[in-house]
């Protein structure tokens, strides 16, 4: 029966990969691993009656169908599925990276999207949903993430990361966190790098082919493992332009995201039941950032106390 890995074994492979630059085959998985949810989790991401996180029941204030929210890193769906249940109706565009969850995400665009028709049917019944398999920084091009893969077929996508230095301690804890959560040991611990094209979201707003960009964009979520502030940089032309409300995963946390939005003219925001206040640091792991010019649409929307 194998051994199982402890935080002394999963630290020194991290070491080897991260620090050393090591690519032995006892550390790296060289063929992408299989999915760890199918197409058919849509169904069951769409039932849930509950967001998967607290912060998310802020969105249920973005009721206008007309509008978008952004939702950078989207793994499988789950942020996009949480947004509509918390009772939003903005139409959700979605970037994801990690090629598995292609399918997954356009198994959710046919599910959640209207069938074909003619101009009057688009305009009763507009798209909700679109998705893009790039990654999203402050600069167009490719980069290299870094997928975990435990026990051989277990992925652990939200570990998935483009820096070259990590904080390996943290690392280490959040992956003894998800075997635990889903109840297994670990006896194998590998690491699977992957190409990728990313860009920017300015970049998007111009070039890309999407009906939904030309929407109000009234809100970006941002849960990109680190490159919160890199997205923020290459955001700023939309951010000006539309001022959404910003939402990122320790956004406080990342001085290039926190000078950022200062420069934008943002101030932080924290949560209080489904509502936002001003505030001096923030309400949990996720960091809100708001523009002043927005405050009284967002009283008036219930959005802010």
């Amino acid at each position: 029966m194998p051994a199982t890995l402890g935080p002394d074994d999963i630290t020194d492979i991290l070491r080897r990969y991260f620090v050393e630059g090591e690519r032995s085959p006892d550390i790296v998985l060289d063929t992408m691993p299989r999915a760890d949810v199918s197409p058919s989790v849509v169904d069951e991401l769409l039932a849930r009656p509950e967001v998967h996180d607290e912060d998310y029941l802020i969105f249920r204030h973005f009721t206008d169908p007309r509008s978008t929210i952004l939702d950078v890193g989207a793994n499988f769906g789950y942020s996009a599925t949480s947004i509509w249940r918390a009772g939003a109706r903005a139409a959700v565009v979605s970037f994801e990276p990690i090629p598995m969850y292609a399918q997954v995400l356009d198994a959710l665009a046919q599910r959640i999207n209207p069938p074909p028709g003619g101009l009057l049917h688009r305009w009763r019944h507009p798209k909700r949903y679109e998705s893009f398999s790039t990654g999203v920084s402050d600069r167009t091009g490719t980069i290299t993430f870094h997928l975990s893969v435990l026990n051989e077929d277990r992925i652990n996508s939200a570990l998935t990361t483009a820096a070259q230095t990590v904080d390996l301690e943290g690392y280490v804890r959040n992956t003894l966190f998800f075997a635990k959560a889903n109840g297994f040991e670990i006896t194998s611990f590998r690491l699977h790098p992957f190409v990728a094209p990313v860009t920017t979201l300015d970049r998007w707003s111009a070039e890309a082919p999407s009906a939904l960009k030309r929407r109000k964009i009234v809100a970006i979520k941002i849960d990109t493992e680190g490159y919160e502030g890199h997205t923020m940089v290459g955001a700023a032309g939309l951010l000006d332009t539309h001022r959404p409300l910003v939402m990122a995963e320790c956004g406080h946390a990342i001085p290039l995201a926190v000078e950022t939005m200062r420069q934008h003219g943002y101030v932080m925001l924290g949560r209080k039941g489904d509502t936002l206040e001003v505030a001096d640091a923030p309400s949990g792991v996720n960091t809100f950032y708001g523009h002043p010019s927005q405050f009284r649409r967002y009283r008036k929307m219930g959005l802010m106390v």
